[in-house]
């Protein structure tokens, strides 16, 4: 029985009660980039390993056919224009991840994509099927269902070609001024020209090049003039304008594959098997894809046949020593271009 001498139950003011959750609010603010921060720890943790597994996979299939496999394998051979079959580096370490049904239900006699024998063409079962091992978990997601990507797997770990896609790719330093590379230099890197490179190819020494780096889904663009410099473009958006890399479909590239015709013709079919649409990219209609390497022509994260960096603040890269490192986005371009190159005559460490 309640009264004028009854006690009174305890409780709290609405004043109080707006302080207490203001200060439960503060206290989540300031956790909360905490939070992020030890998610973005753990998914950058899972993206060195995913690099470290892949230059194990380059070294052990090194040992095994005593070079490192060529970027992509283009056509089947003989006088143009040829066939496409464009099967990638990717493809090709499969058994070395752990993925060996994969790799012995490819025909790598046939087009990777293209089916002749078939109308419209039909992939291979190896063209769509998505790997988490060649995915970082930090990127924006686009392209992880392959029917944003017309149907094609993606891989976040791309090729490095060096300063340009052609073996001995020296650097005419006259006809760009100022970019500080040293005229005549050997800039080509591992995989340039769909070579097969070896461990003695890399004069500047393995811990001081570049084998595969990271690239975000969507690529770069540039937003002032991307050649030869670093840190001038923006992430492209997912859709249209994305240009992404497939991972098992070597596409687009002028001169390595596909480009316009010129004194010798078409040099190989699309990879459709049909003849060729669009010199440098495949795919009329965005998102275009793209082959998993990258030259350095184009800066790191400036325009999308570079690449660019998924984490913030760092570009992670394998070695050819088989370490896995870290490049601050703020690298020189000629520091970076050298980082790229196996005989340019200088070593250096990622800083």
């Amino acid at each position: 029985m309640s009264g004028r001498g009854g006690r009174r139950r305890p409780g709290f003011t609405l004043v109080e009660l707006l302080v207490v959750i203001a200060i439960i609010g503060i206290l989540i603010g300031l956790l909360l980039p905490a939070v992020q921060a030890a998610r973005e720890a753990a998914r950058r943790s899972a993206c060195t390993n995913n690099l470290k597994q892949i230059g194990l996979a380059l070294q052990n299939y090194h040992d095994t056919c005593k070079s490192f496999p060529p970027d992509g394998i283009f056509g089947r051979g003989g006088a143009y224009p040829q066939r496409a079959h464009h099967h990638t580096w990717c493809a090709f370490i499969l058994p070395f991840l752990e993925q060996k049904p994969l790799y012995d239900a490819t025909d790598f006699k046939r087009p990777a994509y293209g089916m002749p024998s078939t109308n419209p063409p039909q992939p291979q079962l190896i063209a769509g099927t998505v790997l988490p091992g060649l995915l970082c978990p930090s990127d924006d997601g686009f392209g992880r269902d392959p029917s944003q990507t017309h149907g094609l797997a993606i891989t976040h770990y791309v090729a490095s070609e060096g300063w340009h896609w052609w073996r001995g790719a020296v650097q005419p330093g006259l006809s760009y001024p100022g970019r500080g590379l040293d005229p005549g230099a050997d800039y080509q890197g591992v995989f340039a020209g769909g070579q097969a490179s070896r461990f003695t190819d890399i004069v500047d020494g393995t811990s001081n090049t570049i084998l595969v780096a990271e690239s975000n889904s969507t690529g770069y663009k540039a937003l002032s003039d991307p050649w030869m410099r670093n840190g001038v473009g923006v992430k492209r958006l997912g859709g249209a304008e994305a240009v992404f890399r497939s991972a098992f479909v070597f596409t687009g590239m002028a001169g390595t594959c596909c480009e316009a015709p010129d004194s010798l013709g078409v040099r190989f079919y699309e990879v459709d098997d049909s003849a060729v649409k669009v010199p440098w990219r495949w795919f009329r209609a965005g998102p275009h894809s793209y082959m998993p390497a990258y030259v350095c022509a184009w800066g790191l994260n400036s325009e999308w046949m570079g690449t660019g960096s998924i984490h913030s603040g760092i570009e992670q890269a394998a070695f050819g020593d088989g370490s896995v490192r870290p490049i601050s986005i703020t690298v020189t371009y000629p520091v970076w271009c050298a980082l790229n190159a196996m005989k340019d005559g200088v070593a250096v460490s990622p800083p």
